[in-house]
């Protein structure tokens, strides 16, 4: 029987070299996406981090409103800026303060085509990301309770990039060139100028380098005597900040999941229709063996049905013979002791082993109506069933009536 549907999250992220997956506790890497499709765990919902370099950080200032006005707003900006339509990119803002009037946000924006690139293996075999974010935004998430301005260098897929963040929003992001140690110095000076002209100021407070970009460090402790500079493998934040997964795609992926969960009820009505297909057929073969046993019980008991019918029909036969109650004799005694008192006279007597019928006449009809009812009533009778039309008037005036009586054993007979 199929298990419950996995509702577990696996993470797929840029790390130093090439991709790196994260499921169940377990990691694996690869150079690419597609090589790591199949280590994804069946029916796991997949997240995905889109690497740095398909972001795009840009800053605006714009009139205070709620937050669906300030999403509108800053999509028109963004359609100014970059060199996108508006159905090619997703982006994300959050508002970094202001005053009455006005807010500054910052808008991370990330290109549906390069998104394409890091996800397209997955949603090639059916496993499209349940969720997006953006590799920098989250490393930036894992410093939000520190205070202050905090510079961040680590290595993504072979390339250093430089972040300044604060209270876990990325503010500043850009890609370092790779060069010697000699020159990392002047490069974090001229990415430093470029944050502070794009109005990312203030004091950095604290730096973390990623031990796979050697010869920062000694870049940071020169160009920003004074502050901490500490050496860490540099890891995400579990919890997603924003969420930059195409409509197009949030769509197909809802799609995709009613269809595996309609599939997935319907193989279980199909697991339980066969179940109560198996009880039926149990029940069946019980009822059949049962059945079974009633038959041969029947077949046991036949010759003694046999045989007490036979005896049954011998005794039928024999019975006029050996009952007085069916004597010629003793039926005419019952007719005659009927009479009684009463002018009847019997005029015609016809019998047979198992019945008799006699005509007569009585002085009156009410006369002959009282004498069949004395005869039904005749102890003697009692193994007869007696029937009797009505009387007719005779020109003379008196009364014919006709008696028919069968034993109480070929009336049943006949009626089986």
């Amino acid at each position: 029987m199929k298990p419950p549907r996995n509702t577990s999250l696996v993470r797929l992220f840029p790390d130093a070299e090439g991709w790196l997956l994260e499921a169940g506790g377990s990691r694996f890497t690869a150079t690419t996406v597609a090589d790591l499709c199949g280590r994804l765990p069946s029916s796991a919902r997949v997240q995905v981090l889109a690497p740095s370099r398909a972001a795009v950080l840009e800053r605006f200032t714009l009139p205070k409103a709620p937050r669906e006005d300030l999403l509108a707003m800053a999509q028109l900006q963004l359609e100014k800026l970059l060199p996108y339509a508006a159905e090619e990119f997703v982006f994300e803002i959050q508002e970094l303060g202001g005053d009455e009037q006005n807010v500054e946000v910052v808008a991370l924006t990330l290109s549906i085509p390069a998104l394409e690139e890091s996800c397209g293996p997955l949603r090639k075999i059916g496993r499209g990301p349940a969720s997006i974010g953006v590799y920098a935004q989250q490393l930036a998430g894992a410093f939000k309770g520190l205070t202050g301005l905090t510079l961040m260098v680590w290595v993504e897929q072979g390339c250093p990039f430089l972040g300044l963040a604060e209270g876990g929003t990325l503010l500043w992001l850009e890609g370092l060139p790779e060069v010697d140690s000699a020159l990392c110095e002047m490069e974090l000076s001229r990415a430093l100028l470029g944050a502070e002209l794009a109005g990312v100021g203030g004091k950095i407070q604290q730096a973390f380098v990623s031990a796979a970009a050697p010869g920062w460090s000694e870049a940071i402790r020169s160009t920003l005597p004074g502050i901490g500079v500490e050496e860490k493998t540099l890891e995400p934040e579990l919890e997603l900040t924003g969420n930059w997964l195409p409509p197009a795609w949030a769509v197909e992926e809802s799609s995709r999941s009613r269809k595996a969960v309609f599939a997935e009820r319907l193989q279980w009505v199909g697991m339980a229709y066969l179940g109560v297909l198996t009880i039926g057929f149990a029940w069946l073969a019980v009822q059949k063996a049962g059945l079974k046993k009633l038959d041969q019980r029947l077949a046991e008991l036949q010759p003694k049905v046999d045989l007490s019918n036979a005896r049954q029909s011998r005794w039928r036969q024999m019975e006029p013979a050996v009952e007085p109650s069916r004597y010629l004799v003793e039926i005419l005694h019952q007719a005659q002791k009927a009479v009684g008192a009463a002018d009847i006279r019997i005029t015609e007597l016809q019998m047979s082993p198992r019945e008799f019928s006699f005509s007569g006449e009585a002085a009156t009809l009410a006369e002959a109506i009282e004498y069949i009812s004395r005869l039904k009533q005749e102890p003697g009778m009692a193994s007869f069933q007696i029937q009797s039309p009505n009387p007719n008037i005779l020109p003379n005036e008196r009364a014919q009536f006709r008696i028919s009586a069968k034993s109480d054993s070929v009336a049943a007979s006949s009626k089986r």
